[in-house]
């Protein structure tokens, strides 16, 4: 959050210098909130964006764009063929600018969903989010061939970049912090009441998603629809429903259950409300599509837990040869102890007997000797 030193302005500046300001506290709060997210993320999370820098790096200075594309970029028409760029082209930007927004987000969400995530969720995220993003986007690119009647355009498409993650991440905000302000505190922007400033002060974690795919929509549409910025809308749609499709049925949490289904993070609350009734329409059988896999998911583990309590329990553990071996032992000393007790034993009695045996004689012997 920005503090209120971030931004100074005196009531007479003109419109240049407020804006001039306002930027300037925009990237003073955005620089320190970058250290700080730095210092606090785990390895997993640096090594990412380093991973994104590198490929970056690599495709703009070391390698060359064509041949770097033609590696590790999606294409459509190759990807059966070259499958690892499924993989790959979630991670390589194809421009310094997107570069810089991606690990800015990376490490801004990320500080605020590791600590309630963990490390290890939130790593897990990020990769099976790619993943899902890149095959739905191939398969888009597919469909879109067949649809326009074999326009090369679609098959032949060479795109790649991190914009689907991204998407991801503002989508898991939204569900982790909805309410929150952007620019926290009061004095955040300044004391000004003009419309931008007036507009950021309303900002909410759950506008953030919104306002990227409307962003990258605009932008890729004005573009022309170059390869590229088609790829991009796709990653960012893909990305940002198999982000909701995996939090909102499948994610685990400590107590055992899965999901999240608040109503505040139904599919059609995600659009604005006019549009609500349809989407919800046209979203109820993927809903219940999935509803009906997480239950019979759930059935088959109950199914298997109970099974292995009940083998558990019957079950007689099987002994190793060594330890069947050493059980042997063990018998064979008891049998012989037992044995050498039950012959002292009978030894005992029959010098007992013996003993008394002597005694009657001696007792009738002493009795036929007195007169």
């Amino acid at each position: 959050a920005m503090s209120s030193e971030d931004v100074e302005r005196g009531d007479g500046d003109d419109g240049f210098e407020r804006f001039e300001r306002l930027g300037r506290g925009l990237a003073r709060a955005a620089k320190r909130e970058l250290s700080a997210s730095c210092a606090t993320s785990s390895a997993a999370t640096k090594m990412t964006c380093a991973t994104l820098v590198l490929g970056c790096a690599a495709r703009k200075m070391v390698i060359g764009e064509k041949t770097f594309d033609a590696a590790f970029a999606l294409e459509a028409y190759a990807t059966t063929r070259k499958p690892w760029t499924l993989v790959t082209s979630g991670y390589v930007e194809r421009s310094f600018a997107a570069l810089v927004v991606d690990c800015w987000g990376l490490l801004y969400i990320g500080g605020i969903l590791e600590p309630v995530w963990g490390a290890k969720e939130l790593t897990r995220f990020v990769v099976g989010v790619n993943l899902a993003t890149t095959t739905l986007a191939w398969l888009s690119m597919c469909a879109l061939y067949a649809l326009s009647a074999g326009d090369e355009f679609y098959l032949f498409a060479k795109f790649s970049g991190f914009h689907g993650v991204l998407a991801a991440l503002l989508l898991a905000l939204r569900q982790t912090s909805p309410e929150e302000p952007v620019f926290a505190g009061e004095g955040a922007l300044g004391a000004g009441t003009s419309g931008v400033v007036a507009s950021l002060r309303a900002l909410r974690n759950k506008h953030l998603i919104g306002a990227y795919l409307c962003f990258t929509a605009a932008y890729a549409f004005m573009s022309g629809g170059a390869h590229h910025h088609v790829g991009l809308y796709l990653f960012d749609i893909w990305g940002a429903y198999s982000a909701w499709v995996y939090l909102r049925f499948f994610q685990p949490h400590g107590s055992g259950a899965r999901g999240d289904d608040s109503d505040d993070f139904a599919f059609a609350a995600l659009f604005p409300p006019a549009a609500r009734p349809v989407i919800a329409r046209v979203s109820a059988p993927i809903g219940a599509a999935a509803r009906a896999l997480e239950a019979r998911r759930r059935r088959a583990r109950e199914e298997a837990d109970t099974r292995a309590v009940a083998s558990t329990a019957t079950a007689k553990p099987a002994q190793s040869p060594a330890a069947a071996a050493a059980a042997a032992v063990v018998r064979a000393k008891l049998e012989s102890s037992s044995a050498r007790e039950e012959d002292d034993d009978a030894k005992s009695k029959r010098e007992a007997r013996a003993a008394r045996g002597r005694a009657l004689v001696e007792a009738r012997a002493n009795a036929d000797a007195s007169p």
